[in-house]
């Protein structure tokens, strides 16, 4: 199976080799475009202007992958293999999507004679509007980036959010995208994964089956014998799967009518169909002895 940084750098080959079929393609659309233009002028008199905006694209565009090439060169030289986290190459991407879209925003003005500098102290007080009708979004988009640049979560990490726990699948600029236990994609926005507390189980060193559950009060009700009853369900999974020995249940709270329990016990696999299993047979032996009860 190819590391992280083997999928990148197969990845940027191509890239470089792309930049290399622009480059031919901006030589050969220099050549062209002086001849083009003579001959299309008596036709169609603002050819110059739409040759000077096609340039304007390929040749921002060359400049932009440029940057990124190196930038992304840069990085894999300096990184080890266990250090590599795909975020930053998929935060590169994203910022040169913004580039290329001023650069697309430029060609137009270049095309209908628009002066940029006088442009953009026209649209001033339109564009502080703007910011401030969508600065939810823009906040979103800022923490996407600071997300993407940070290796506090990358992409493929399992996390737990408020109820939700997942995969990371994508993050965007504008939401953290991730697989639920049910295989369902949920997209958090940047900004509450900013403001809320999320548990990262894949940077922990061990991992962990947590399960959380109410029983009844009742004067039948021993804890110790119901925690022996769900330790003894999971010998089977003991010298395989699981370290017995972690198990511990704890007592979250005692309530009026009912005590909130806790029951931990640690991974020594990460088979997602292991630990489904192990959490299946917890709850079946949770109903049986709340059923005695």
């Amino acid at each position: 199976m190819k590391s992280k940084k083997d999928q990148i750098e197969i990845r940027e080959r191509r890239n470089r080799t792309i930049f290399i079929l622009k480059i031919f393609v901006y030589v050969a659309f220099l050549f062209c475009s002086e001849f083009l233009g003579e001959l299309a002028a008596p036709y169609f008199p603002k050819i110059n202007r739409l040759l000077s905006a096609i340039e304007v694209i390929v040749a921002g565009n060359l400049i932009i992958s440029l940057g990124r090439i190196v930038l992304v060169r840069f990085y894999l030289r300096k990184k080890r293999r266990a250090g590599i986290h795909a975020n930053f190459v998929l935060g590169i991407n994203h910022i040169v999507s913004i580039f290329n879209v001023g650069i697309v925003l430029l060609s137009i003005m270049v095309l209908f004679d628009i002066r940029p500098l006088e442009f953009l102290s026209s649209i001033t007080i339109v564009a502080a509007a703007i910011a401030l009708l969508s600065k939810d979004y823009i906040t979103n988009m800022i923490n996407g980036l600071i997300l993407m640049f940070s290796d506090q979560l990358t992409l493929g990490d399992h996390i737990k959010f408020g109820e939700i726990k997942g995969k990371i699948q994508d993050i965007t600029l504008l939401n953290v995208i991730i697989t639920n236990e049910d295989d369902d994609l949920v997209m958090i926005p940047n900004s509450l994964i900013f403001s809320s507390q999320v548990i990262n189980h894949s940077r922990q060193n061990v991992k962990k089956i947590t399960l959380e559950f109410e029983l009844k009060l009742s004067a039948h009700l021993d804890l110790g014998q119901l925690e022996e009853a769900l330790k003894n369900s999971l010998i089977p999974y003991a010298t395989t799967s699981i370290d017995l020995e972690t198990f511990v249940m704890k007592t979250l709270s005692i309530q009026k009518d009912a005590v909130r329990l806790k029951i931990q016990v640690q991974l020594n696999s990460s088979e997602r169909s292991m630990e489904k299993e192990i959490k299946r047979k917890l709850n079946q032996k949770i109903i049986l002895l709340t059923g005695e009860n």
